[in-house]
């Protein structure tokens, strides 16, 4: 069976995808598990129609099942889900559905769907863990550590401030917030398994005195742990930009464009890319330049002598600048919350302006 499990991508969010990955590892050996985030309004449609889209590509006859966490759809997504579910199984495969959440804007489309599972008194992650420990259950040595990391984020989602772990919470809630190092629209898995691995190292911390207080003072040193340093090896920034940059070499083939006889790399929404665009582009001399395209529309060009980046912003941003620094803004730009869509936007304006 194939899983493609779409939650929110707060605390709670993360944690009903760390509570899933437990239960559906243990209870099946052959599970494929694809974990999706979104946040609200029309990224979430966007996420749905990926799941779609990759049960689709699967053999007729696979087995699937889709599980929506701590989001609440509205009433035309979930007619749009029952369609589409009906519609597969229908053509021979076998897909099976349900949401878990907590919020009350819900309520309408929960009075509609059965499947629709809303309970306010708890927050998603402990339904999705109370859900799955009764439908597969799980070993003890699990169980021990992941019923408490659960109470916590009840208690902080729930805002319980007499409960044992509340303090905890708040800076659990704040690990994940802040945990920005990984772009999630560049680095979508590697983004979701680094708030993931800082939830589960956390655990170490939850059960000692004072320990949102020892969580606290640990996290530089465990974000620098994951991004293959440590406390005293280097600067998180320049960790990051290390790490960052081999992600991006691994794509690219994938996020390649082409400018006239300048080959570029193109990235989405990443941000400040000074420091990661000129490493990358010292590490991976194949490239002219770089270009990064914010979710505005707002573009930044980076080049290491190879490419007069000033002229290329003129001519097809409306822009200016360094030629190895410059900006410029794509007008009409369409936010997309899939990388496959910008690139095919901005390779497009490249071919019609080169």
């Amino acid at each position: 069976m194939e899983v493609y499990h779409l939650s929110h991508i707060d605390l709670d969010g993360y944690g009903c995808q760390m509570v899933s990955n437990e239960f559906y590892k243990s209870a099946f050996k052959d599970c494929g598990l694809h974990y999706f985030n979104a946040n609200y309004g029309r990224e979430v449609g966007e996420r749905l129609e990926q799941i779609y889209k990759r049960i689709k590509a699967q053999n007729i006859g696979s087995k699937a099942h889709i599980l929506v966490s701590d989001l609440n759809l509205t009433l035309e997504e979930c007619e749009k889900l029952a369609q589409v579910v009906l519609e597969l199984n229908l053509s021979g495969f076998s897909v099976t559905f349900e949401l878990l959440d907590h919020h009350k804007s819900g309520q309408e489309c929960a009075q509609k769907y059965v499947w629709y599972v809303l309970d306010t008194k708890r927050c998603a992650t402990k339904i999705v863990y109370d859900t799955l420990l009764e439908r597969y259950g799980i070993c003890d040595s699990i169980k021990a550590w992941l019923e408490p990391m659960v109470e916590m984020i009840n208690s902080i989602d729930l805002w319980l401030e007499d409960t044992t772990f509340f303090e905890f919470g708040k800076v659990a809630m704040r690990l994940i917030v802040e945990a920005k190092e990984l772009n999630r629209f560049m680095f979508d898995d590697e983004d979701r398994e680094y708030k993931l691995a800082l939830l589960r190292e956390s655990v170490q911390f939850l059960s000692k005195s004072n320990g949102h207080i020892l969580l606290d003072n640990a996290v530089l040193e465990m974000k620098k742990r994951f991004l293959k340093g440590s406390l005293l090896s280097d600067t998180l920034d320049n960790l990051i930009s290390k790490y960052q940059s081999e992600l991006l070499a691994q794509k690219a083939e994938s996020c390649s464009v082409c400018w006239g006889k300048y080959r570029g790399f193109l990235s989405y929404s990443i941000g400040n890319i000074s420091v990661l665009a000129n490493l990358f582009l010292k590490n991976n001399p194949q490239f002219d330049f770089f270009v990064d395209v914010s979710a505005r529309g707002n573009v930044s060009l980076r080049a290491n002598n190879a490419c007069d980046v000033s002229l290329l912003a003129k001519e097809c941003f409306n822009g200016g600048g360094h030629p190895n620094a410059s900006g410029g803004k794509i007008e009409g730009f369409k936010e997309s919350f899939v990388y496959a869509d910008i690139k095919a936007s901005v390779q497009g304006l490249l071919e019609t302006l080169d």
